[in-house]
């Protein structure tokens, strides 16, 4: 795996026929083949290979553990869901009582 400069891309993902590669910062981590094959740019650079890997490492690999761990309580998206359970009622029967009102003119 290399590290390659994308043309215009500085940050997303890169969707190929032989897989997904994270754009960040313009660097992108990728097999030579593929790299070469799109036309991107080799950044031989320790410097930038190094950057590239706490980037990913920061990004990517504790992101994902933050948003577990700061989830709600169930109990609070169960008082959640029946919140919103109660205002689909309230709107169905406000809506059937319109309609019966049009009904009987």
């Amino acid at each position: 795996m290399s590290v390659f400069q994308h043309p215009h891309l500085t940050r997303g993902v890169v969707k190929t026929a032989k897989g997904s590669f994270i754009v960040k910062r313009g660097l992108v981590e990728a097999p030579d083949e593929i790299g070469e094959e799109l036309g991107w740019q080799p950044v031989d650079t320790d410097d930038y290979q190094r950057e590239f890997r706490e980037l990913r490492l920061h990004d990517y690999d504790e992101a994902p553990a933050a948003r577990r761990t700061g989830s709600r309580p169930p109990s609070l998206l169960k008082a959640e869901r029946d919140a919103r359970a109660r205002l689909i009622r309230a709107k169905a029967a406000s809506r059937r009582a319109r309609l019966d009102v049009q009904a009987a003119d």
